[in-house]
């Protein structure tokens, strides 16, 4: 379960208003990693920076009280979560199909530079 800073009844009002413009940053790169009006270079971009081990992805999630990794494996998993009822469903399979050719595209140039890829497993191209 995600326990959103943002929903605490003590929470001071500006934690709640950074928590809040904390999870549009990650949203932003979600949508960009998945919206097919997202330029390549773009949508590279914004998978590198949601999957790669070394970027601020990981302590923004922290910060509005979300796991990374648990964001990372949801967004990869070839159907959206049972368990999970997002306020709004923008997150459609078109876009998590290309969120995950995205993703292919990038951890397969990461192989050919010889980087280490984060924990994370490596899906194949949906079909």
């Amino acid at each position: 379960m995600i326990d959103f800073i943002s929903t605490h009844a003590d929470a001071h009002p500006q934690t709640v208003a950074s928590a809040r413009l904390l999870a549009a940053v990650i949203a932003q790169a979600i949508d960009d990693a998945s919206n097919r009006r997202s330029t390549d270079s773009e949508a590279q971009e914004a998978i590198a920076w949601l999957f790669d081990k070394d970027t601020t992805f990981p302590t923004y999630a922290g910060l509005i009280g979300a796991d990374a990794q648990a964001i990372r494996e949801a967004l990869l998993a070839p159907h959206r979560p049972t368990d999970v009822s997002p306020k709004q469903n923008s997150f459609d399979e078109s876009k998590r199909r290309r969120l995950r050719q995205h993703h292919v595209a990038w951890a397969q140039r990461k192989k050919l530079e010889g980087k280490v890829l984060n924990e994370m497993p490596t899906v194949q191209s949906p079909k």
